[in-house]
């Protein structure tokens, strides 16, 4: 791998790590909040899990990239 591509290769794991490290940081419902709602699979408020989706398409996106290194 020449020494661009692995600098590059390095900045998307990192970035990748990074979005992984957001995600973990949203705040999740409580135990009390998620079996009040219909669907017991919300762990996450509305505006919360648009948060995470968008959060996860950066991820999908950054693996994308990463395989087409290769």
């Amino acid at each position: 791998m020449s020494e661009q591509k692995a600098q590059m290769y390095d900045q998307l794991v990192r970035q990748h790590t990074a979005v992984e490290n957001a995600i973990s940081r949203i705040p999740q419902l409580s135990i009390e909040e998620q079996s009040k709602r219909v669907d017991a699979h919300d762990v996450y408020t509305t505006e919360n899990h648009e948060k995470v989706n968008q959060l996860k398409a950066q991820l999908l996106q950054l693996e994308q990239q990463l395989k087409g290194m290769f």
